[in-house]
């Protein structure tokens, strides 16, 4: 998970403006992912995107075969539960 929370906006197949917060983002298979919440969206709703990096520039490509996307996100969440801190004893 990251430290601070950050926030990527996107735009999407129609033009508009998406906002979201990145929730984790991983590496698997030699491509990285990032998980992301829509922050408008008050039901939670995230979606899994290919980061793609040239020269110095990142973009997010949305992750459209969905046996991929629950694949990438249930890693992430088996990622996060590993690195979750619980109550000390």
């Amino acid at each position: 998970m990251p430290e601070r929370e950050e926030i990527i906006e996107l735009e999407d197949e129609d033009g508009n403006l998406m906002t979201y917060r990145l929730l984790q983002e991983l590496e698997w298979n030699g491509v990285t992912y990032a998980v992301l919440e829509d922050t408008e969206d008050e039901e939670g709703y995230v979606s899994v995107f290919r980061v793609v990096e040239e020269e110095d520039e990142t973009s997010y490509e949305f992750v459209e075969d969905e046996d991929l996307s629950e694949q990438v996100f249930y890693l992430a969440q088996a990622e996060a539960d590993d690195y979750e801190i619980g109550p000390a004893e």
